[in-house]
């Protein structure tokens, strides 16, 4: 089934169904700064890149405060009591003036999302109207807008004619109910859609940038024979597969030895993520994009910047939690701190995707950075033009490596690919899921 065009449907059933609200919530359809600016002025995907930057250093707030402001912001109303034993000594004459007018007054109250929707049925083929305007003409709170659209119009009390051959002669299908009736079209069979011949994946060729194949001999000149610290002493120096980096940060570079290093924690990352300790981090990410849209530094989509990031997003979620010592204990057993580990992880997930990268996504990545569709995209609504561009910029994030770490992430393939199978090939989710 077309999944794309059921979420879609699933979305307009979602809106209509609940716009019949209560006439005594205001309502508000101002336009924030931000998206008047973005209507105004022409954008690109590269204008994303700054929210997918990570401090792991900045102040951490009061993160029971916020807590509790998002959790008020999340409230309908207040219910007083949810049991009848758990009145209370005090009768609430407002409340009860309340719940006995409540439905009194209904009128019909437009969604925030309304017109997004309006729009996205506009944007539809013409050919998926017999399919869902039914369904539309049968829900109350349906705007008069969206019913006298050409084509929708048409649609009421009507059975749809093209059928797919996988349900024709089915006896009494046309008293099927209009929620149902996307189903009816014959697109929405894959066995019905043409295959569309694709060339076989072959993985890319890396540019040829410069490289400097004495990088780590250098290093090595310098290493003293009984390694640093005096732990290995040894007539032999250590070889490239031991040394580590001291310091990891965002930008130094990645050797065999910290993948390694890396990979053996995420068995041990297993047992710190219990249940109650992933509870807290899912809790603690609620609260960090509470946070960064209060802020202004959160995208549509947030999420995003866990697919770019998911080590170093997992970080900030660990210290928002206040597991940071009890994570740090885990990780300490192969030399890390928290902010190393996070910085080393994503490192190496970024240099393994590239280093898997094939030549259509390449190609796909390559238009997104010059700009192929940002005249199209710039007419756009303005969140969809948010989504839209921070998604393609997400996507050049998440595929942007030094060649040094690519070449070191290449020789250590099937390392990586056997340790990421129970997360995915690629991981861009983090070890937690959160």
């Amino acid at each position: 089934m077309n999944k794309y065009i059921l979420s879609i449907v699933s979305a307009i059933v979602l809106l209509y169904s609940e716009a019949v609200v209560c006439a005594d919530k205001p309502q508000t359809e101002e336009i924030s700064q931000q998206e008047w600016n973005m209507e105004l002025y022409p954008v690109s995907p590269q204008y994303y890149a700054k929210y997918f930057k990570m401090d792991l250093n900045a102040p951490i707030p009061d993160v029971e405060a916020l807590g509790g402001e998002l959790r008020r912001s999340l409230e309908v109303y207040n219910p007083y009591y949810i049991v009848s034993w758990d009145m209370g000594p005090t009768f609430n004459k407002l409340w009860a003036l309340t719940i006995k007018t409540y439905g009194t007054s209904e009128k019909r109250i437009k969604n925030p999302n309304e017109d997004e929707l309006v729009a996205l049925i506009k944007a539809m083929p013409k050919e998926y109207y017999p399919y869902i305007g039914p369904l539309l003409h049968t829900m109350a709170a349906t705007p008069d807008k969206v019913l006298n659209m050409p084509g929708i119009k048409e649609t009421k009390n009507k059975f749809p004619e093209r059928i797919a051959p996988q349900l024709q002669g089915i006896e009494d299908l046309e008293f099927l109910s209009p929620y149902l009736y996307i189903l009816l079209m014959p697109e929405m069979w894959p066995s019905n859609n043409k295959q569309t011949d694709m060339p076989n994946p072959h993985r890319a060729k890396l540019p040829p940038l410069k490289y400097t194949p004495d990088y780590f001999s250098k290093i090595l000149q310098k290493t003293p024979k009984q390694g640093f610290g005096g732990f290995a002493r040894t007539d032999d120096k250590p070889g490239r597969d031991k040394l580590r980096t001291l310091h990891a940060t965002a930008s130094s570079p990645l050797t065999e030895a910290d993948i390694k290093a890396f990979l053996n924690t995420l068995d041990d990352i297993k047992t710190f993520a219990t249940m109650n300790n992933t509870l807290k981090i899912i809790h603690a990410g609620n609260i960090l994009n509470y946070w960064e849209r209060k802020n202004g530094t959160a995208l549509e989509l947030n999420g995003l910047k866990d697919v770019v990031n998911p080590c170093q997003r997992l970080a900030l979620k660990v210290r928002w939690a206040g597991l940071e010592t009890e994570f740090s204990k885990v990780i300490a057993q192969d030399g890390f701190n928290l902010e190393e580990w996070a910085y080393t992880c994503d490192k190496t997930l970024k240099a393994y995707r590239v280093s898997r990268i094939t030549a259509p996504q390449l190609a796909a990545l390559q238009q997104y950075k010059e700009g192929v569709y940002n005249s199209y995209i710039n007419r756009l609504n303005p969140k969809w033009k948010e989504s839209q561009f921070a998604t393609m910029q997400s996507l050049l994030e998440m595929y942007k490596a030094p060649r040094e770490d690519i070449m070191v992430a290449l020789k250590n393939e099937s390392r990586i690919k056997e340790k990421l199978k129970p997360w995915g090939g690629l991981l861009i989710t983090s070890p937690i899921p959160n």
